[in-house]
């Protein structure tokens, strides 16, 4: 048997080795084949006019042999076979796949990729192809805004799209919506531009909390563009379209990611021993070298500690998630789009349940009722969370930056520190246990379309539209009195310790429910139709709208327990009720008139007939139109034949009239009060009649019977440009916009001692100048495919009349100078923007004593320049300034790129010719930035540009505004970064066509020369701050 057995395993051993001997001599076989097989081939690749293309992919299809084509678009290379495919493809041209077979020489036409020539953007009550559209539109995909890890769509939507400037002045979770402004600031009422979801205009809920997935793309129309809006679209025109179905199987999609916030930037205060170092320069002796020690080493922190303020009451991180599931499909019939969407994010509060969510659902139907009758559904409802601290955040990061560093936020045995300043410890204010503010907010928004087209006329289209949304709001503000903790100064354990209630004496609860209502219905007729070489479209409609909120609100105090949070468990003593409401109507009549020759030659005029309930009759109604031409260029025969370098060339321009009827108040909010009637309030205290108490009517205006429409006209002129076959693309405007009978009350001229409140007039003028561009390049490199972008946006605005102070002096005028930005409009109007000029400080006792200063003025003390030469210092030697807190120039540049199933977006935004205030009420009653320690003015560094060490506000220059603390607000930030990975494994079979993960970051980096965050306008930190955002995700396609 093991004889048998030896002879087997040899025969099975030589079977082995004669197989694998087969299998060697194939394969150098094959590996000869392949190299004897090789075919050597050459061409020229041109577009379909001859010209030669430089630089085109040429490669070989399933392998890594490449190659590109020269400058005259030749192109050499070897292949393994006959039977390879050839694959040649140019960004801007379709690609095209030939077999070699038994060709040696490949010439080829790359055809222009009219994708991009059939590019359809949003505009007013429709849409156009990009290469038609006449007036300056900026767009952009919500792909691309689906990057921005945060909550708030406003805020990424910037740096993306020229022309458009924003800031956000906070990032509170369910807060910070983002400031946005449409080519700068073009009124000193209203700035705010329109925004128009699904068709539908000023939506309640604003763009800021629409979930970035369910965009199609976002259009900002900046010229007269707009004007088919007319009084509303005098600040631009933000339009959003949401994703609709699309003909097919069902789609399914989920987005998910989860991942952290922290502070971008904090102010960096004084340490303790810093701190009372600068007090012992206020007053000698405050602190002995002992007690500075202390300080310094931590020997005793109950008497002498070292509290960082900031990072006691803020954490580092806090979570953020955002997610969604898209379902989408149809048939010729039905088509349906419907998207589940939860996100929310936590604040950066240690104690606090302060956090936002979000829940919402979207569904957009079609209906193709006949071949002539469709119909168009869509709904939202989206119910919003927050809770935020009683306290309001302004209020908090006040005190946290008041708070001195040589007090406790909390003893050293566990228990809360005493107050810093009128019963305030923001360790515990800022913490549920100082009770809570909650608010609610429920959308449900319903809009419907239906469309006819007239088969006995072709072209002829009528849509009638109707929308309908409620929106919810309630507010739940409960504070309770904080516990906090006095020592004795001597025993250094808690029985040194006693509590004691502060901030507030009793419970008190507010309670706030309002009930939005809007509704809107309209009808438009088009007629488009191509006659030959003849395009014109024809466009008139009519519009209704109305809004109205009911509001009611209930206070109570002195609850027997803080456990007790409803209404009914106060008291009725000192409770407070009131309620209003407020309603307002529009009614317009708009149309849209366009032509075009062989879309070579293009014109387009709109206009729009508005009407106002916030006027008289004979002023109730204002037309407001707009034209616009364009030329392409590139599309002239004479062009193609003598025009290489350039692919294409289109100049437009455009002139339009736009008005506004949004009112504002003095301390900048909207004004719904009909300004031509006698407006009446109830007196504080009521008069006594027949025995009893009875409330008093009083005037609180005076009417103005002559109030009309703010207008504003924009002109426009632009170029959109392509070269180097379509791989550089240039678009650029220059405008200027010049407002008229502004809205302002007339508060300089009239003495306050007049004792009237005079309403708003038709007063002031300004103009707002500028020009946006956009600069991008698309190309691929081997595998690598990549695009840069740069857009940029540069306004600047000056008054040219308004209301002046009778007899001031010319340097001290608003008209010349920008429009102020912050500030009730009083104070906009007389004070904002004044400042002492300065020239650094009194270094030595002969300047003191030669140079006029205000009484009391030392060395160290900043020096105010005597601006008109008198000999003294006061109030005529302030000077208007000429920049605010709105930068000038606004810029982003983007990296896009594609590599082996890898993809990188890369997003950058700079600001440029804003200052800001940067002030710090400090000495004994609050702590000192760091920068001012180590700069500051001191006997022994005489030379420093910076004052002496201060106290709070007994130095004239922190009490009136001068130069010296105006700050350059210019910043670069890493506005936003994602890196990506397709999975490109096949699990079709598992029902997954696509996964994709992800990690993304925003505002990951700024460079400015603030102690803050630059975007912020608070000169004492008084805000909630901006905060950067780490993401990680997965997006996958079913």
């Amino acid at each position: 048997m093991k004889q048998i057995f030896k002879r087997q395993t040899k025969f099975y051993r030589r079977k082995r080795f004669a197989a694998f001997g087969a299998i060697g001599l194939l394969i150098m076989l094959c590996s000869s084949t392949a190299v004897f097989a090789q075919v050597a081939i050459r061409g020229t690749v041109t577009d379909i006019n001859d010209n030669p293309l430089i630089g085109v992919n040429v490669s070989i299809k399933g392998t890594t042999i490449g190659n590109i084509t020269d400058s005259e678009g030749n192109y050499t290379m070897e292949a393994p076979g006959k039977n390879s495919v050839v694959v040649f493809s140019f960004i801007g041209f379709r690609s095209q796949e030939i077999t070699i077979g038994n060709q040696s020489v490949i010439r080829v036409k790359l055809v222009e990729d009219t994708q991009k020539l059939e590019e359809v953007v949003v505009v007013g009550y429709g849409t156009q192809k990009k290469v038609t559209v006449t007036g300056a539109v900026a767009s952009v995909t919500g792909e691309e805004l689906r990057t921005s890890p945060t909550t708030n769509l406003s805020n990424g939507m910037l740096g993306r799209m020229p022309g458009v400037i924003g800031f956000q002045r906070s990032d509170e979770p369910g807060g910070g919506a983002t400031t946005i402004r449409i080519r700068g600031t073009n009124s000193i009422g209203n700035k705010e531009p329109l925004v128009v979801i699904d068709g539908i205009p000023d939506r309640s809920g604003g763009l800021n909390r629409i979930n970035p997935d369910e965009i199609e793309s976002m259009s900002v129309l900046k010229d007269a563009a707009g004007a088919i809006y007319g009084s509303r679209s005098a600040n631009g025109v933000i339009l959003i379209t949401t994703k609709r179905g699309k003909e097919g199987k069902p789609i399914v999609t989920f987005n998910g990611s989860y991942g952290y916030s922290s502070p971008t930037q904090l102010p960096q205060m004084c340490n303790a021993f810093e701190y009372a170092t600068m007090l012992n320069e206020i007053t000698a002796g405050t602190y002995s070298d002992d007690e500075l020690r202390k300080f310094q080493d931590g020997s005793d922190p109950w008497g002498f500690p070292n509290t960082d303020w900031y990072k006691t009451v803020i954490k580092s991180v806090s979570p953020i998630y955002r997610s969604d599931v898209g379902i989408s499909g149809g048939t010729d019939k039905v088509k349906y789009y419907i998207n589940f969407a939860a996100n929310g994010e936590d604040g950066i509060y240690k104690h606090s349940a302060n956090r936002y969510d979000q829940f919402g659902i979207r569904a957009n139907l079609d209906f193709k009722l006949s071949q002539y009758v469709s119909l168009t559904y869509g709904n939202t409802s989206r119910y919003e969370y927050t809770q935020y601290p009683a306290k309001s955040a302004g209020s908090i990061f006040s005190a946290i930056r008041r708070s001195k560093p040589t007090l406790n936020a909390y003893w050293p045995s566990g228990e809360i520190g005493p107050d810093i300043e009128f019963g305030d410890n923001p360790a515990a204010t800022s913490t549920d246990a100082a009770g809570y503010n909650r608010q609610k907010n429920y959308y449900i928004q319903n809009n419907a379309t239906l469309t006819i087209q007239f088969p006995w006329v072709e072209g002829l289209k009528l849509k009638a539209s109707g929308a309908y949304d409620k929106h919810f709001y309630g507010e739940k503000n409960f504070r309770k009195p904080v516990r906090l903790y006095s020592w004795d100064g001597v025993t250094r354990n808690s029985e040194g310790l006693k509590p004691y209630d502060a901030w507030i004496s009793d419970p008190q609860l507010n309670q706030i429910h309002r009930d939005y209502t809007d509704w809107l219905t309209n009808a438009v007729l088009s007629y488009d139709r191509i006659f030959g070489d003849h395009a014109i479209g024809l466009t008139v409609g009519m519009e209704g709208q109305s809004k109205e909120m009911d509001q009611l609100r209930a206070y109570r105090r002195y609850f027997l327990s803080t456990s007790l949070d409803e209404i009914n468990d106060g008291s009725v003593k000192d409770q407070e009720t009131e309620g209003y409401s407020w309603k307002e109507t529009r009614l317009n009549y708009f149309g849209r008139v366009s032509y075009n020759y062989l879309e070579r030659y293009l014109f387009e005029f709109v206009w729009r007939y508005d009407g106002s309930y916030r006027f008289p009759k004979n002023k109730r109604y204002g037309f407001f139109p707009g034209a616009m031409v364009a030329w392409r260029i590139s599309e002239e025969p004479w062009w193609k034949e003598q025009v290489t370098f350039m692919n294409y060339l289109k100049l437009r321009a455009s002139v339009s009239q736009t008005g506004n009827d949004v009112l504002t108040d003095n301390d900048g909010n909207t004004d719904r009060s009909i300004q031509y009637l006698n407006s009446f309030g109830f007196q504080t205290n009521g008069v006594i009649f027949n025995g009893s108490e009875e409330r008093q009517l009083y005037p609180v205006r005076t009417p103005n019977k002559n109030i009309t429409w703010e207008r504003g006209t924009t002109w426009d002129i632009g170029a959109e440009m392509k070269f180097l076959n379509n791989r550089l693309n240039i678009e650029g405007d220059l405008f200027y916009h010049k407002r008229t009978d502004m809205l302002i009350p007339r508060n300089a001229s009239l003495p306050e001692t007049a004792g009237i409140t005079l309403p708003l007039e038709n007063l002031g003028e300004m103009e707002n100048k500028g020009f946006d561009a956009l600069i991008s390049w698309n190309d691929k490199i081997g595998k690598v495919e990549y695009e840069l972008g740069l857009n940029m946006s540069y306004a600047r605005n000056k008054i040219l009349f308004w209301d002046e102070t009778p007899g001031i002096p010319e340097y001290q005028k608003s008209t010349g100078k920008p429009v102020p930005t912050s500030g009730t409009l009083a104070n906009l109007i007389n004070r904002a923007g004044l400042y002492y000029k300065t020239d650094g400080v009194f270094n030595t006792q002969e300047e003191l004593d030669n140079y006029p200063h205000w009484t009391g003025a030392r060395l160290g003390d900043i020096k105010f320049v005597d601006y008109n030469n008198d000999g003294k210092i006061n109030a005529d030697d302030r000077v208007r300034s000429d920049k605010n807190q709105t930068p000038r120039l606004v810029t982003g540049f983007n990296v896009g790129l594609n590599w082996n199933h890898f993809d990188l977006t890369v997003l950058f935004q700079a600001a440029f010719g804003a200052e800001t205030y940067v002030q710090t009420w400090s000495g004994t009653v609050g702590n000192f930035l760091k920068e001012y320690y180590d700069q500051r003015w001191t006997p022994e560094n005489p030379t420093s540009e910076h004052p002496r060490t201060y106290e709070r506000e007994r130095q004239y220059w922190i009490s009136n505004a001068n130069d010296y603390f105006l700050r350059s607000s210019d910043y670069l930030r890493l506005k936003n970064m994602e890196i990506g990975y397709t999975i490109p494994t096949d699990m079709r079979r598992y029902g997954i066509s696509k996964i994709r993960i992800f990690a993304n970051g925003q505002n990951l980096f700024t460079i400015d020369g603030l102690p803050g965050d630059p975007e912020n306008t608070a000169s004492s930190f008084d805000y909630y701050p901006q905060r950067k955002y780490f993401n990680c995700g997965i997006s996958a396609t079913f």
